[in-house]
């Protein structure tokens, strides 16, 4: 079974800078070395909030990475920034 995205994930998604971001910027650095239980699919980071020209990927995340994405997607949103997280289904093994 593959292991969690997280790293790659975060640099594809999540821009430098804002506040939710950066509160949890150790949590996404770190290597995750649990199963990947989902693949999520998530936008890139594109340019400027509204992520124009992003590009969408999907990775591979654990239970607590996959729920990390959804909570600092949401807190960017109420920032302004358009959605990154675009949703889930379960990984395959």
């Amino acid at each position: 079974m593959a292991t969690c995205e997280n790293q790659k994930a975060a640099s594809y998604a999540l821009p430098r800078g804002p506040a939710p971001v950066e509160d949890r910027r150790m949590t996404l650095e770190l290597q995750c070395r649990e199963h990947a239980e989902y693949a999520s699919t998530l936008k890139g980071v594109g340019t400027g909030r509204e992520r124009r020209g992003a590009a969408v990927a999907t990775f591979g995340l654990c239970e607590n990475h996959n729920q990390l994405f959804q909570m600092v997607d949401a807190e960017l949103v109420q920032d302004g920034w358009a959605p990154s997280y675009l949703g889930n289904k379960p990984a395959t093994p």
